[in-house]
């Protein structure tokens, strides 16, 4: 076997158990945080080709579809950048919790979706054109609400303007590479690569989490009780707001007699738990408070490990 199929090969492979191979990735990070530390600076790129990657697997009849039957979209749009941030702040602000961790939950709620929420959705079993079009307009929205929720609820005031800009040039030079790509290859060829791009997709989500994480294994070290308190309430935040998601969009389907199946409502709340860490990370620095930055680093393993109980969820809800 030539060293190129080989490679692919591989990443089908990786595709094929995207999830588990993401629970394990995951501790990549904590194993070898010597070497992990080094793809910090790359992280950018990775975020890049991680939404291109989202973009290549994504038949825009679909995506147009959604947009033609806007509410559902709205209706996530409204909860995950209006509600739940409200909602949770609500929560947490009279429980004891540090200042920097009640502005790293409030401001988690507050986030748009990760940029592999589509991929990781796909590999899931997903609406993944559904999940690409909140996360296309979430992240051209949230530099309008971000500032807003932060400076009204937890009193940090962020820069919409340079936030948005960076945000609309990921997003717009991605769709352009990922039309040119489709245009180019076909529709037929990307289809049959699913299993590989799948593969692309769980080495990159590994590489980052790996950067971000390089540094708990010292904050493990300097208090460990607290590294695993913060870590439980990072899994308490990400699955109560995909349980709260799922509860709010079924009774709100059910009252504006809207027939949402259960494939668009699971894809919708897991959307909702989804929330990009990175994106905060990158506003709030370099003044960041150090419980903040903690809660953003152990925030990765909900992210990383809960998607291999998605799956098996997944196959007992949804139609085969």
């Amino acid at each position: 076997m030539n060293p190129a199929a080989l490679i692919v090969s591989g990443l089908a492979f990786l595709g094929r158990h995207a999830t588990t191979m993401m629970a394990v990735g995951v501790f990549s990070g904590l194993a070898f945080p010597g070497v992990t530390i080094h793809l910090q600076p790359w992280l950018t790129e990775m975020v890049w080709v991680l939404m291109f990657v989202s973009m290549v697997h994504i038949d825009w009849a679909d995506v147009a579809g959604h947009i033609r039957r806007p509410f559902l979209l709205g209706t996530a749009l409204v909860w995950m950048l209006a509600a739940t941030p409200v909602l949770t702040w609500l929560l947490v602000k009279d429980t004891g919790l540090s200042p920097g961790l009640i502005v790293a939950v409030v401001l988690t709620a507050a986030s748009c979706p990760l940029m592999s929420t589509p991929a990781v959705g796909m590999v899931i079993g997903l609406d993944g054109a559904f999940l690409l079009l909140v996360l296309i307009a979430e992240t051209f929205l949230v530099p309008l609400t971000l500032p807003v929720v932060s400076s009204t609820l937890v009193d940090i005031p962020l820069s919409t303007l340079d936030l948005m800009g960076r945000l609309a040039a990921l997003v717009v030079s991605t769709f352009v590479a990922a039309v040119v790509v489709q245009r180019i290859v076909g529709r037929a060829r990307i289809d049959g690569w699913q299993q590989p791009l799948h593969g692309v997709s769980v080495v990159l989500l590994v590489g980052f989490a790996a950067g971000l994480m390089a540094g708990v294994p010292q904050a493990f070290r300097e208090n460990p009780d607290h590294v695993i308190f913060v870590t439980v309430l990072s899994f308490a935040v990400y699955a109560g707001l995909q349980l709260a998601g799922a509860g709010a969009f079924v009774v709100i389907g059910r009252v504006l007699g809207r027939d949402w199946d259960r494939v668009k409502v699971l894809s919708a709340s897991f959307a909702s738990g989804n929330r990009n860490l990175a994106i905060l990370i990158a506003v709030l620095l370099p003044a960041i408070d150090p419980d903040t930055m903690l809660y953003f680093m152990v925030g990765q393993f909900p992210i990383y490990l809960m998607p291999a109980v998605w799956r098996q969820l997944a196959k007992r809800l949804l139609p085969a």
